[in-house]
């Protein structure tokens, strides 16, 4: 990590990101994709927010959320195998999937 800051923040900090060479922006944007993030463990299912399962995707229309196998029955937010990131991911699913249904009930 020290020297990812190095080459960002040491060379760069003061510089406008419009007047650092594209060169210098392909050798950081390599370094931030190359990064990776080591998880050290897990608190484990009883801090999780989120788990896999639920009614397979395959099995609805992503258009209107509805069963593929059962007219007018909708599935939608956590109720469906789909899960996404901390952070607000699966309440803008929830809401997104809530909204697309209701635009076929």
């Amino acid at each position: 990590m020290a020297e990812l800051q190095s080459i960002i923040w040491t060379e760069s900090a003061e510089t406008a990101i419009g007047n650092i060479s594209d060169d210098k922006l392909e050798q950081i944007a390599a370094r931030l994709h190359g990064f990776e993030v080591k998880p050290s463990g897990t608190e484990g299912y009883r801090t999780a927010e989120v788990t896999l399962g639920g009614v397979d995707t395959t099995e609805v229309s992503s258009k209107t959320m509805e069963s593929k196998k059962q007219k007018g029955l909708y599935f939608i937010g956590e109720v469906l195998d789909v899960t996404g990131h901390l952070g607000g991911y699966n309440f803008q699913w929830a809401w997104s999937s809530a909204h697309a249904a209701s635009e076929y009930i």
